[in-house]
């Protein structure tokens, strides 16, 4: 069986195509810009031109893509969006909307428009399809694809979204405290994660034979610190997820999670990550601090053990150079050998978890 994992983060799309029949060191893997830089480039092309432009298609990541679209707007230019891709930008319509982008249902598009149309996706099976072919790669048999973005989700009036992803976290991993849980396959996804559930549609279009399971992309990147061969020998562990966008450190014991603290990267420091490291794992930092310093949040399921009973410091992620400027001994996880391959080995051990595959 094959088990095609793509893990989409803010700078990279990460990719490895599990063959059970191989070696994992024998599999194919690929590292590619991310959807959002992809499409912020062609942005540019436009604004360049001196055009409007007019973007339909699906949810795909923010970051750069909005970045260019509100310089876009910014030199004068018009950017209409449809509804479905207008949740690429927001997950509330109306923050959009002021802006200055114009929204279009997908069935009336919008006349008095001339400019360029561009077509956003973020999952891009056919190409590597093609790509794939090209080495005597089929797809025939490819029985799961596995994507991993990260998806705030929509909250309720009037409550954070940073707020409500964590919290949502927490729920499902209170009810049991692994991570696969954390996994959601196809219809299962809740309502509230456009992006996911965009994921899920456009996977299902491409390749329709295939079970689709997708997972946010720091929970993914957590997991595949735990295969790393050093990681998988100690515990217990605590587990970093440096990201472009969002860091997560987890507390992993026995195969379950102890706790969870999610920030964001930027507004860390060396200084301040090791000192919170430190505080999470003896018990002593709280939920509201790290929200208050503008992060997620922060959740116990059990009481932690003391820093100095950790077993190991594991990290990973674009930015886990920041730990090595703290005194922490930590250790960089590279499972299947490669870095790169964290969230794809995490997303290939979350399907094997929750559909019950067997054997390596």
């Amino acid at each position: 069986m094959k088990i095609l994992a793509i893990d989409i983060g803010a700078g990279t799309e990460d990719i490895l195509l599990y063959d059970k029949s191989k070696t994992i060191e024998n599999c194919i893997k690929m590292v590619l810009p991310c959807p959002s830089l992809v499409f912020s480039s062609k942005v540019r092309r436009i604004t360049q031109l001196g055009k409007d432009i007019l973007i339909e298609g699906e949810i795909i990541g923010g970051g750069a893509f909005s970045s260019a679209l509100k310089a876009h707007l910014a030199r004068g230019y018009r950017v209409l969006m449809s509804r479905e891709t207008a949740y690429t930008i927001r997950n509330d319509l109306e923050e959009v909307r002021q802006l200055g982008i114009e929204i279009f249902d997908e069935e009336s598009e919008p006349i008095h428009f001339s400019g360029e149309t561009l077509k956003i996706n973020e999952v891009n099976i056919q190409e590597l399809r093609r790509f794939f072919t090209n080495f005597g790669e089929e797809f025939s048999d490819v029985e799961v694809v596995s994507i991993a973005v990260q998806d705030h989700g929509i909250p309720p009036k009037g409550l954070s979204n940073r707020k409500f992803r964590f919290e949502e976290i927490r729920k499902v991993l209170k009810r049991d405290r692994k991570l696969e849980n954390l996994a959601f396959i196809e219809d299962e996804t809740p309502s509230y994660f456009l992006r996911m559930r965009s994921a899920v549609k456009s996977a299902k279009r491409q390749l329709p034979e295939a079970k689709v399971v997708v997972m946010d992309t720091c929970p993914a990147a957590i997991l595949g610190c735990l295969e790393d061969p050093l990681v998988k020998a100690v515990d217990p562990v605590l587990a970093i997820n440096v990201g472009n966008a969002h860091t997560m450190a987890t507390i992993v014991s026995r195969g379950k999670v102890e706790g969870i603290m999610e920030h964001h990267t930027r507004l860390l420091n060396p200084a301040k990550i090791e000192r919170f490291l430190k505080d999470f794992a003896n018990g002593k930092l709280t939920d509201d601090k790290i929200f208050i310093d503008g992060g997620h949040g922060l959740f116990l399921l059990s009481d932690p053990p003391k820093f100095s009973e950790i077993g190991i410091v594991a990290a990973t992620g674009p930015n886990r150079k920041l730990l090595s400027k703290t005194k922490l001994k930590v250790h960089y996880a590279n499972p299947a050998g490669d870095v790169m391959m964290t969230g794809p080995v995490g997303l290939i051990e979350a399907v094997k978890k929750k559909l019950r595959i067997k054997g390596k």
